[in-house]
């Protein structure tokens, strides 16, 4: 699940949200107090079900286009927590590796804020996966991503400029928005 309230803009439309279903709560509590309950119950679902589907976006984001300095190879690793073994399978010319583990926690947990047990061990992959391509000779280090794949990626291209995108995780279905998203060569392990 994306985060709602990724952006002020959504902060504060939950604001806005949650303070009008209390006037109506509390406007219903006046009238009738199981007018108050009914209202409580729809204006508590509404927030529930607005907080599951997540933000609606209408645009389209622009595409991100990522350069390195001359001479230089550096490819976007993106890995789900617990992979390993991944060496050997990146491309001779690479010079420089950014590992990118995304922190991803489930519904639950990301409602509660209990999200540390998962970036710990996001943690964990990135730096064992990092070590394991320096000690193969590349140059390499690894982070902790947000909670989403593509906006890790986003994120992690803003500081490091890549040639290509590997995803070390994923369908078809994430490969394909990242192909649609990023104008370099993405690809899957």
């Amino acid at each position: 699940m994306q985060n709602p309230l990724r952006s002020e803009a959504e902060a504060f439309r939950f604001l806005v949200v949650v303070v009008a279903g209390a006037i109506v709560v509390a406007g219903a509590s006046f009238l009738n107090t199981w007018l108050a309950v009914a209202a409580a119950v729809v204006a508590i679902g509404g927030v529930i079900v607005w907080l599951v589907r997540g933000p609606v976006t209408t645009e389209h984001a622009p595409v991100l286009v990522s350069g390195t300095p001359g001479g230089t190879h550096r490819v976007l690793l993106v890995a789900e927590r617990g992979t390993s073994g991944i060496a050997g399978r990146i491309d001779a010319r690479t010079t420089d590796v950014l590992v990118v583990v995304p922190a991803l926690v489930s519904t639950v947990k990301s409602l509660t804020g209990a999200v540390d047990d998962e970036r710990n061990e996001a943690e964990r992959t990135a730096e064992a996966l990092a070590g394991d391509l320096s000690r193969a000779g590349l140059e390499a280090r690894g982070v902790v991503g947000a909670d989403d794949t593509v906006l890790a990626i986003e994120d992690a291209l803003r500081e490091f400029g890549a040639d290509e995108i590997v995803l070390a995780m994923g369908d078809d279905a994430l490969l394909a928005k990242a192909r649609e998203r990023f104008a370099m060569p993405v690809s899957r392990l």
